[in-house]
C-alpha cells in the first residue's frame, strides 16, 4: 500500500492536474478510479467550497499514484466511449523535460527525462510564489 500525500501538497499537485488539457484522463474518469463523486471532487479542489475529507484524501491519493506510476490506463470500446483498466505491470509514460527552476536564488535550465503524470514540481510561477 503506497503512503498518503499530505493534504497541502495533495490539493496542490490535483490543482495542477485539473488545470493541465493534456493530462490523458478526463475528470470523470480519474473521479471513477478514485470511487469519489465528480460533484464531491470538483468542490473539494475546483470550488474549494468542501473541506478534504481523510477518506477522500486516500482515495484520491491511492487512484493519483497508481495513474502517475501508469497502473491505470485508459481504453476506449469501439463505440468511443472511454473506460479506465488496471495493468497488470505499470507502463509510466515517459516525456522530455526542459524547465526552468528557481534554485537558491538563481534561475537554472533542467534538463532530462520526468513522468508525464507527475505534478509534484510546481511551475516557475509557483516556485516565485513559494509554492
Amino acid at each position: 500500500m503506497s503512503a498518503v500525500i499530505p493534504k497541502r501538497m495533495l490539493m496542490d499537485i490535483i490543482e495542477r492536474f485539473i488545470a493541465d488539457p493534456n493530462r490523458g484522463i478526463s475528470i470523470l474518469l480519474f473521479c471513477e478510479a478514485a470511487g469519489v463523486p465528480k460533484t464531491t471532487f470538483t468542490d473539494i479542489f475546483k470550488n474549494k467550497t468542501l473541506e478534504l475529507s481523510e477518506i477522500v484524501q486516500r482515495r484520491v491519493s491511492r487512484a493519483y499514484t497508481a495513474w502517475a506510476n501508469g497502473e491505470i490506463a485508459v481504453m476506449e470500446n469501439r463505440d468511443r466511449s472511454r473506460f479506465i483498466e488496471y495493468r497488470r505491470v505499470a507502463k509510466p509514460k515517459m516525456v522530455k523535460d526542459n524547465r526552468i527552476v528557481f534554485n537558491n536564488g538563481q534561475l537554472q535550465l533542467k534538463i532530462g527525462v520526468k513522468n508525464r503524470a507527475d505534478y509534484s514540481m510546481p511551475d516557475l510561477n509557483g516556485q516565485l510564489k513559494g509554492k
